[in-house]
């Protein structure tokens, strides 16, 4: 005797009969002889006594069609069978409508989700596609009746709920000092630590582009210009080094030497120890505008997850 139903979304509901009756009333109205009150109530009863405790909504209709197929009346039995097909059609054709939507590029709420993605070329496409279909399996299979309720009422909203069953990390603020100073392993290879801004610069924007690939939402570089400073640093020294051996002298006291500001001047009028500086400084504020400058190109145009979407990025 079926006391419970497992139905389409997970859930177990208790069984009631009298929907089966309905679902052959409905059929029997949409032929020429009508009604049978008497083949309702024996089909009902029928089912209901031969029916396993729990069973799924399909196994049920099943049932339904397999005792119509048997009584008298074939005519109901196949508009039953009709009905069914046009309900699971039904159920598909918000899916058809929004894939096709995707399909012809409409420019709607579904195409433009998400700004760093272009959903016109094949792996924005097939990015949607999958988006779009992972949405409904959350609501169906993962959330709770309580959640999916607040969800429905917008007391809840779930942010990138593609991504839920994924158990994938979301936004997060980048360390890059300590990938920096440390390097880092990206599991299919690994980069040393950095010595030079040009070299923090490119670090920067592939640690980004990792760290985007391995998980979903936005990666953050809360101190951006404190990380760097390091390699300002490290740079003047680089240049002050290169008069070095220029000069064949030693400069090695201007290495940590105080500096106001890293602004370019003319080097007119500048002689001895100045004259170095500034023209290091000059040197210094030319590649730091140069990596920066890359950086900016670099994660303007560097693709991510399948080669569809620029890397979700914020520099403070």
């Amino acid at each position: 005797m079926i006391q419970t139903v497992l139905k389409r979304d997970g859930r177990v509901v208790g069984f009631n009969e009298e929907k089966i009756a309905t679902a052959i009333r409905k059929a029997m109205l949409h032929t020429d002889k009508g009604e049978d009150l008497q083949l309702i109530h024996q089909i009902t009863d029928r089912i209901s006594f031969k029916g396993d405790s729990q069973m799924t909504v399909e196994a049920i209709q099943d049932l339904v069609e397999v005792e119509l197929m048997k009584s008298s009346r074939k005519d109901v039995a196949q508009k039953y069978i009709t009905y069914r097909n046009q309900r699971s059609i039904a159920r598909k054709a918000k899916t058809r409508d929004m894939f096709l939507e995707i399909i012809n590029i409409k420019s709607n709420d579904i195409t433009r989700e998400n700004a760093n993605m272009n959903a016109d070329t094949p792996a924005g496409m097939m990015m949607k596609f999958a988006s779009e279909t992972t949405k409904p399996f959350v609501d169906d299979y993962l959330l709770s009746e309580e959640v999916l309720n607040a969800v429905t009422q917008n007391y809840l909203h779930i942010h990138d709920k593609d991504y839920y069953p994924t158990k994938s990390l979301t936004c997060v603020q980048h360390p890059l000092d300590h990938i920096l100073k440390y390097g880092f392993s990206a599991g299919h290879g690994e980069s040393r630590p950095a010595k030079r801004i040009e070299t923090a610069s490119i670090l920067g924007c592939i640690s980004l582009e990792t760290a985007q690939n391995e998980m979903h939402g936005g990666q953050a570089i809360p101190a951006f210009d404190f990380y760097l400073a390091p390699y300002v640093r490290n740079s003047f020294i680089e240049e002050v080094k290169n008069l070095e051996e220029l000069n064949g002298k030693n400069y090695s006291h201007l290495y940590q030497k105080e500096l106001a500001d890293y602004l370019l001047q003319p080097l007119n009028g500048l002689t001895g120890e100045d004259r170095i500086v500034q023209h290091a400084i000059n040197k210094t504020v030319s590649r730091v505008h140069q990596s920066m400058e890359a950086f900016i190109h670099n994660m303007n145009t560097i693709h991510s997850r399948g080669g569809n979407q620029v890397v979700f990025s914020s520099i403070n």
